[in-house]
């Protein structure tokens, strides 16, 4: 029985990451319009669909009892399908590899620049059948499958073996993280909150009326412009908090305002010096920027992808961002010096960690593998295919790191990986092979704000409770099954939905806008070769500096209010967007710790939480309306 029972969730678990890819695709390729369903690690269709889960298995606890080590479960595989299907790989992947052929033209001349540095095996070569896979052949002609098998298993086999590498990176610090450091984790309360009233029904969260006061504040505005979009009501226009912007003419300063209620609730669950450092940092780093510009400081490089700011700016955050991963990794010599001796048997494996140490990093180790050797192959010389993949992983883990400090659902890097080091390298060492094969690189390591080692790492966090019980074999299984029925379901929708609608059809940014911004990065960079810029890589220390003063004080003086994350992200367009919503909900908090302790926070908390819920809620409902009925 136990055993049909595992099977049965694991099956339920399956079928959900299924459709939240295939809502992901679906809702991108045939709209033209952002959802952030599945774009970033606030992410909304996983708390969506759980919490349509946890209210249905509540219901239902008479009948079929769901246990709380199940749902935890369940929540672990869609933290690694919602990865899939848009900003972790597939917005990206496919877009990507057709696109440097549908969009070549005899005006940027593409095809003498790029074509020959694309291995065949990396894309296919058809260019009428790329032709149809971005305008549409419609449903009277056969899809090439042919045509897609070998890039589509040899990229599905790369993002799976980043997933082992992730996997490893993060089961081997996770117990530092959770237990040790005690970060907070604040996109996990949420789901853990769900856990535990399958453990206690009669205390559920739910059960409380400011959360549903708060769950239909939040629910009422998404859900109201998606009726007023389907029905076209007259009295209806947009439903939302207004937003308007401080601009100071004279330094070219532009500040947005505005309040996103999810981005509110949120940050309602940060530690407060974190907080406050964000949204300082963006004020503190904007001006800093803009009289940059004033003085005539700056870079004479091309439009530089994903870059938060400025170049000088952006590699003064991935400055700060490194410092902070590798400070983190020198407090946790000690604890990873005994992860060491358990890797090589020198003592006996404890129960410290979710998955076995050594079992691990032999999936660590043979992901990397195949990430190596995929990167040399696609015209990366071996010495900087090994640099490449160092630097990006450490940007990965650092900004993942972040996450659980932080819990920014919208946290990205400052900074996409091939720029950073032709800025600071130059172009020479790479040649127009390397940078080509950088271009195929943005496929994951561009917009570098939903990926998995964040997700595996909330994963992790909710089903470490040893009160769950749950067995390392069972969990490597169900992630693992995750993954690779969201790769299979994310890649051949895109190839089917593509042929059938045309992607130039949907989201703009993905299937027009992406592919030309970053191939067009790679030309310009080919035409116009550069040497190492210097005042680029001063600044990247000028980060790194800044951001262990910071940290020296954060440890040192008592009641500093300053910590270091606010300089890594300053700039990064969410955070540009957002923060008001996080200064609106650190001014809350500080004002209730103040004035009525840690009791009356506790007291508010069901009404930030009932924000973060009715948003999601809303908003996944009127994706799910906008892709299966509005159409």
């Amino acid at each position: 029985m136990p055993l049909i029972r595992s099977a049965l969730i694991l099956l339920l678990s399956l079928a959900l990451c299924a459709f939240l890819n295939f809502v992901g695709v679906r809702g991108y390729v045939l709209l033209d319009h952002y959802s952030g369903f599945a774009d970033h690690f606030n992410t909304v269709g996983v708390v969506f669909l759980l919490f349509w889960v946890a209210l249905i298995g509540l219901l239902m606890r008479r009948r079929w009892a769901l246990s709380p080590s199940s749902f935890a479960l369940i929540y672990a595989t869609l933290m690694v399908a919602t990865v899939i299907p848009t900003m972790g790989f597939g917005g990206y992947f496919i877009p990507l590899i057709a696109g440097v052929f549908y969009y070549a033209t005899p005006e940027n001349d593409w095809q003498s620049l790029l074509w020959d540095h694309v291995p065949d095996w990396a894309a296919p070569r058809d260019l009428q059948a790329i032709r149809g896979l971005f305008e549409g052949i419609g449903a009277d002609q056969p899809i090439p499958w042919d045509l897609w098998t070998t890039p589509l298993i040899l990229w599905g086999l790369f993002m799976f073996a980043f997933y082992l590498v992730s996997l490893g990176c993060i089961s081997l610090v996770h117990h530092q993280w959770s237990r040790q450091e005690r970060l907070v984790y604040p996109l996990a309360v949420v789901p853990t909150l769900m856990v535990e009233s399958f453990d206690r029904p009669s205390q559920s969260f739910l059960r409380s009326k400011l959360l549903w006061a708060g769950f239909l504040l939040s629910w009422s505005m998404p859900t109201l412009n998606m009726l007023d979009r389907v029905f076209d009501f007259q009295s209806i226009q947009y439903v939302g908090i207004p937003g308007t912007s401080i601009y100071i003419r004279q330094f070219n300063l532009n500040y947005t305002v505005y309040t996103d209620l999810l981005t509110v609730g949120l940050s309602f669950l940060v530690n407060l010096n974190v907080l406050f450092s964000v949204w300082f940092f963006h004020l503190v780093v904007s001006l800093e920027e803009s009289l940059l510009g004033y003085v005539g400081i700056s870079l004479p490089l091309p439009t530089q992808p994903h870059g938060a700011g400025s170049v000088l700016l952006a590699n003064q955050q991935i400055g700060s961002l490194l410092f902070l991963v590798l400070s983190s990794l020198w407090v946790s010599r000690d604890f990873l010096k005994r992860q060491w001796q358990l890797i090589a048997g020198r003592e006996k494996s404890d129960r410290a960690n979710l998955l076995s140490p050594r079992l691990s990093a032999l999936l660590g180790l043979a992901g990397l593998l195949y990430m190596a050797g995929f990167l040399w192959a696609t015209g990366l010389a071996l010495g900087w295919t090994l640099l490449f993949l160092l630097v990006g992983l450490l940007v990965f883990f650092g900004t993942a790191r972040l996450l659980a400090q932080t819990g920014l659902g919208r946290l990205r890097a400052a900074y996409s990986i091939p720029p950073l080091f032709t800025n600071n390298l130059g172009t020479a060492p790479f040649g127009s092979q390397g940078l080509a094969a950088m271009g195929l690189s943005f496929v994951w390591s561009a917009d570098i704000q939903l990926f998995l080692m964040g997700t595996l790492a909330h994963a992790f966090k909710v089903c470490e409770d040893a009160r769950l019980k749950i067995d390392s074999r069972k969990l490597l299984l169900f992630l693992t099954a995750a993954v690779i029925v969201s790769l299979a379901t994310t890649i051949l929708c895109y190839i089917w939905i593509g042929y059938r609608k045309g992607l130039i059809h949907g989201y703009i940014w993905y299937y027009v806008m992406s592919p030309n911004y970053h191939w067009g990065w790679v030309v310009d960079t080919i035409n116009n070769p550069h040497p190492p810029q210097y005042l680029a890589t001063f600044f990247l220390f000028v980060g790194a500096g800044l951001a262990g003063l910071l940290s020296y004080a954060n440890h040192h003086l008592a009641g500093w209010p300053l910590h270091p994350v606010g300089l890594a992200v300053a700039l990064t367009n969410t955070v540009s967007g957002d923060w008001f919503g996080m200064f609106l909900a650190w001014l809350i908090k500080s004002l209730a710790l103040r004035y009525g302790g840690i009791v009356l926070y506790r007291q508010l908390r069901p009404f930030f939480v009932g924000l973060i819920l009715g948003s999601c809620v809303g908003l996944g409902g009127a994706e799910l309306v906008y892709t299966f009925y509005y159409l």
